[in-house]
C-alpha cells in the first residue's frame, strides 16, 4: 500500500477489518478471534520461541501465560509479540482479541509505504466470518494503478492539444 505521502490524493489510506456477527452453533459463550495486522519488515517480531519445541514459535497468548511473564492477562487472545517489538517495528503492530459479539471495526492507518499483511485466528470459536478493506489514498483505485496517473494526466493534455 502506498501512503499519503508518497502519492498524495484525497483520501488518508488505511486497513480496516471487520468481523461480521454471524450466528452459530459451535460459536461458544464468548467467541473470541484474534487478530493481527503489521507492515510485512516487521514479521520476525511476530510470535516468541516455545520452550517446549525448540524451533517452533508460540503465537496466541494462552491462559497461564501471563504467569510465565509472555504476556498479560489482558492480552489472553491476542497475538504474541517478541519484547520490545514496538521499538524495533519498522511501522506500526496492532494486534488484538475481538470478542465477536461486541466489537466494532478495527482501522489501521498506514502512515508508510509498504507491504501489509492481516492475520487472523480462531481463539475460542471455530468459525468466524471477517472482511478486510485496503483503502489507498486514491480510495478505491488499486494500488498499481496509482503509478499510471501522471501517464495519464499526460496523455489527456496530449489529446487536448491534438483536438484544439
Amino acid at each position: 500500500m502506498y501512503s499519503r505521502k508518497a502519492w498524495g490524493g484525497p483520501v488518508e489510506p488505511a486497513i480496516t477489518v471487520k468481523f461480521l456477527n454471524s450466528t452459530g452453533s459451535d460459536r461458544g459463550a464468548d467467541p473470541i478471534a484474534s487478530v493481527i495486522i503489521f507492515e510485512w519488515d516487521d514479521e520476525e517480531l511476530i510470535g516468541i520461541p516455545d520452550p517446549a519445541n525448540p524451533g517452533m514459535l508460540m503465537e496466541l497468548c494462552q491462559p497461564g501465560f501471563d504467569s510465565r511473564g509472555w504476556c498479560t492477562a489482558d492480552q489472553i487472545g491476542q497475538f504474541l509479540l517478541k519484547p520490545n517489538a514496538t521499538r524495533h517495528s519498522t511501522s506500526k503492530i496492532v494486534t488484538a482479541a475481538v470478542h465477536l459479539d461486541q466489537d466494532g471495526p478495527i482501522r489501521y492507518p498506514v502512515d508508510k509505504t509498504g507491504y501489509y499483511c492481516v492475520f487472523t485466528d480462531a481463539y475460542s470459536t471455530s468459525q468466524y466470518e471477517a472482511v478486510v478493506e485496503f483503502r489507498n489514498a486514491y480510495g478505491e483505485l488499486p494500488a498499481s494503478q496509482i503509478p499510471k496517473l501522471p501517464f495519464y494526466s499526460g496523455m489527456t493534455l496530449l489529446y487536448g492539444v491534438v483536438a484544439v
